[in-house]
């Protein structure tokens, strides 16, 4: 039987956190590893957690979340740290990827996304909201030689940019998920990157992807799955 993802949230908002703690368990998918009020607390409390996953707020009151979240790597480089916040400026934003943030939910988008979100990152793959993404593509950096991706690699990277995991990529490829994941090593190697967030980005920001077609889905997620298709959900990761 696979282990729950640790999932650790992070916010000066007591109403929110009850309601992305109550959301979270509710999926069976996940584990609530701890809370915390503001970014010290969480600090404190990280050094004897086995939290994988965190849902950082920005905006708390002392530290800020951008610094919250480079101490946290710091002192868990492995974190895959999720912001959430109501809005970001360009310049925040690419702060916090230089920090090496695993994606961003914008509060606005509700608990369903953010769910989305965390089963991306259990999966290895970033999530970051539709608007964000956008502003990572007008300020694409195309890169002085370009990197060659088969038809198959460009459209498995295509999914990816999309927020699809790896096992639903075989899925809609008709593909095994060894297969997908030889595709998305074979990509790394040539973009020279090192992860999957790495790959997605270096995607959006030489337009390897059309921007129109990178848009993540907006479906409501299903809290009813049967248990052998939760399980699936963690597979070629």
């Amino acid at each position: 039987m696979r282990s729950l993802k640790k999932i650790f949230i992070v916010d000066d908002d007591a109403v929110i956190r009850t309601g992305l703690n109550g959301i979270i368990r509710h999926t069976g998918l996940f584990e609530i590893a701890g809370e915390a009020s503001n970014g010290e607390e969480f600090l404190h409390k990280l050094v004897s957690t086995e939290a994988e996953i965190v849902l950082l707020d920005l905006l708390m009151p002392g530290l800020h979340g951008s610094e919250v979240a480079r101490r946290a790597m710091e002192i868990n480089p492995d974190l895959k740290i999720l912001i959430c916040s109501a809005e970001a400026s360009q310049e925040e934003l690419y702060q916090l990827l230089d920090i090496g943030i695993f994606g961003f939910i914008l509060k606005t988008e509700g608990f369903d996304q953010t769910i989305r979100a965390l089963t991306n990152a259990a999966n290895g793959v970033p999530y970051f909201s539709p608007e964000l993404v956008g502003c990572v593509v007008n300020h694409s950096r195309p890169v002085t030689k370009p990197v060659q991706f088969s038809r198959r690699e460009t459209e498995i990277l295509g999914l990816l940019c999309k927020g699809y995991s790896m096992h639903e990529i075989a899925l809609q490829l008709y593909i095994s998920s060894r297969t997908v994941e030889k595709h998305r090593s074979n990509m790394m190697t040539k973009a020279k990157k090192k992860s999957t967030l790495d790959l997605v980005l270096f995607a959006i920001k030489n337009q390897i992807i059309a921007p129109e077609k990178i848009a993540y889905r907006s479906g409501t997620f299903n809290h009813c799955q049967t248990d052998e298709k939760q399980a699936d959900l963690f597979s070629g990761t």
